[in-house]
């Protein structure tokens, strides 16, 4: 019926991720057709065009503990007062705004292979702060991100 002539980028996405190698958890060097790239927050806030001011923090597998942040205070927050926060945290079990946002935050901040129904600790900890305006160092949670994405992708 139609199509649409964009160019597309796939491998040279899929080169600057293969040659990826931390050299700090806030620096990168690739290689993308024998050019070196060194990346790092301020240069991807750069090129976003966003501050990195706010918190920097990171834990995949756990809540973030700092001064500027309460776990239950998120909970209650995203999922209302009654929520019991050792529990799991579901999409199903957000209102429309934030299940919304859970979709953003998941496919444009900290992108992800497969479903959209649970709600990662650092997905929250984003929302969370989005939500209520408290300042959160986006360029440092990207770079965090592409230093998992990379690790878990050598690890198969």
């Amino acid at each position: 019926l139609f199509s649409i002539n964009l160019p597309s980028y796939l491998e040279l996405i899929k080169e600057f991720y293969v040659h990826i190698l931390a050299t700090s958890r806030v620096d990168l060097t690739t290689k993308v057709k024998n050019s070196e790239i060194a990346f790092d927050v301020p240069t991807l806030a750069n090129i976003l065009g966003i501050p990195r001011e706010g918190p920097r923090g990171w834990n995949q597998r756990n809540w973030l503990i700092n001064d500027h942040f309460d776990k239950e205070e998120c909970v209650k927050l995203l999922f209302g007062e009654n929520v019991d926060f050792m529990q799991r945290m579901y999409t199903r079990n957000l209102n429309l705004h934030h299940r919304f946002l859970h979709r953003v935050v998941c496919t444009h901040i900290l992108p992800k292979a497969g479903g959209f129904d649970e709600v990662t600790h650092m997905g929250a900890y984003t929302m969370y702060h989005l939500i209520t305006g408290k300042k959160i160092n986006v360029p440092y949670l990207i770079i965090n991100h592409m230093h998992v994405i990379h690790d878990r992708e050598n690890a198969r």
